[in-house]
């Protein structure tokens, strides 16, 4: 499993690197005011393209995986009708939305009114941004990941090219006006080429587009509060911090959300494309719990080894990320990687809890965390900056992890192995001291460099503690092996 994971996240680093390359420029091209826009016109766009999805690329990765291994004909059947549905229902919503914000500019607040066109080409988006997931889910439901993530990588070089190239031609309106044209020639391209026994997607024909099985319009209605208001709340932190903070405190905050999602996308690759299909290829409770553990476990292995440098440097980090206009984020950015790690924890255990169809849990619980980063969000960024809005989503990982695993363990008798949940405790505490150690102003000095690499190690020391002698020896075994294959390469 180790190598697995280590196998996608080295093809996720390459993706990340094209894809930290598009914040960069962005940075440089926009400055920290119009990448503060840029973040909440994002934000208000997923809200409506997750709500029109109906969690179909979801319901990809949870139902296709069982049709997969039942057969191909019956897999690539409801493929073809998940794909149609869902282009069916982005295009319903692009044109609704582009009609409500042609006719009703200031709907979408005074903020964002003086960038009606910026939002009218931003909604063009939508069916990109829809059949982007999909494709992805589609391809690891055939538990191939490799594929799908050669499919991560080719929309990550067309979503940066665009923002470069149409930042630096026409601002915000060039960003979103080439992704619109380019991105939508990349999914159709993907939809056309894998419309085949042998593919994972298909387009299908729109008059099948309805033809799916009751569980999957079950679990997409079923969903469709929690994938309205999930982004809502995400949106709702980032537009208080524009409208209360102004643009430029919004680009700070996005600087340090921006180091929090690399590390999701590097270290949360494998959530939906190798653990969601694993764990819904069936298996009694148990089974699926202990297949969860083991990737927990890995999965921490992998938090410990990568994550304390960045937040005991987070300054050296804003700088080559963005510039150093953004500095004022990098005291907060221990607190957005925090919420990202509990959410990744807590996510594996959700997979679970879908896996066994409580899906009237899931969706409380989401509700639930998403209703508390609104009410911390209100009640903290006006006292206390960006750091209250990443209390506030920090606030919304924990109770998530709390509320599932306490689930599991009273309602359906599952729990982790004490040592899991001990390292899981270990690793937020020593990321938080990490984040700490890393908030005091940078100097440059040989005793402060010093110093952070004696708290890596320390942390690193500790980590060993919780490793099964079977884990500390694929670990040896995997750092030799990658400085073999190092040394080996030409000159």
């Amino acid at each position: 499993m180790l190598n697995v994971l280590v196998t996608i996240g080295a093809v996720q680093v390459l993706a990340m690197g094209v894809l930290l390359a598009r914040t960069k420029l962005l940075a440089v091209l926009l400055g920290p005011e119009l990448v503060g826009v840029l973040a909440v016109v994002d934000k208000l766009v997923a809200v409506f393209v997750q709500a029109a999805s109906l969690s179909l690329p979801f319901a990809a990765i949870r139902f296709l995986p069982s049709f997969w291994e039942a057969g191909r004909a019956e897999f690539i059947r409801r493929l073809r009708a998940m794909s149609s549905t869902l282009v069916a229902l982005s295009v319903v919503a692009t044109v609704a939305c582009v009609a409500l914000t042609a006719l009703l500019p200031g709907l979408w607040g005074s903020e964002l009114e003086p960038h009606q066109f910026v939002l009218v080409l931003a909604f063009l988006t939508m069916p990109v941004q829809a059949l982007v997931p999909f494709i992805q889910n589609g391809l690891a439901a055939t538990f191939t990941p490799h594929r799908s993530m050669l499919f991560y990588a080719a929309h990550a070089v067309v979503f940066t090219v665009t923002a470069g190239i149409g930042a630096a031609w026409a601002g915000l309106s060039g960003i979103y006006g080439l992704y619109a044209v380019a991105g939508t020639v990349l999914v159709a391209t993907a939809l056309k080429r894998l419309n085949t026994p042998e593919g994972a997607v298909s387009a299908g024909p729109l008059g099948g587009a309805f033809r799916l099985p009751r569980e999957i319009w079950r679990f997409g209605l079923a969903l469709v509060a929690l994938t309205f208001l999930a982004p809502y709340a995400a949106l709702y932190v980032h537009y208080r911090v524009l409208s209360q903070l102004g643009a430029e405190a919004a680009g700070w905050m996005q600087a340090a959300m921006g180091l929090s999602l690399a590390v999701r996308a590097v270290l949360g690759a494998a959530h939906p494309i190798f653990l969601t299909p694993n764990v819904n290829r069936g298996g009694t409770p148990a089974e699926r719990m202990a297949w969860a553990v083991a990737y927990q476990e890995t999965l921490c292995l992998l938090i410990g080894l990568l994550l304390p440098p960045l937040l005991l440097f987070p300054d050296l980090a804003v700088q080559v990320l963005y510039s150093a206009e953004f500095l004022p984020g990098a005291r907060i950015v221990f607190l957005f990687v925090l919420m990202e790690i509990v959410g990744l924890l807590a996510g594996t255990y959700q997979a679970i809890v879908l896996a066994l169809d409580r899906i009237a849990f899931h969706v409380a619980q989401n509700v639930a965390a998403q209703l508390l980063m609104i009410a911390v969000g209100w009640a903290t960024i006006p006292r206390l900056g960006i750091a209250g809005a990443a209390l506030a989503a920090l606030s919304s990982a924990v109770f998530l992890y709390a509320a599932t695993t306490i689930f599991l363990a009273r309602r359906v008798g599952l729990r982790p192995p004490a040592r899991t949940t001990m390292l899981a405790a270990y690793l937020t505490i020593g990321l938080t001291l990490a984040g700490f150690v890393g908030r005091t102003p940078a100097a440059w000095s040989w005793e402060a460099i010093l110093w952070r690499l004696f708290v890596y190690l320390a942390l690193l020391a500790g980590l060993r503690l919780f490793l099964t002698g079977e884990q500390q020896t694929k670990l040896r075994t995997l750092v030799r092996d990658a400085i073999g294959r190092v040394r080996s390469r030409p000159r």
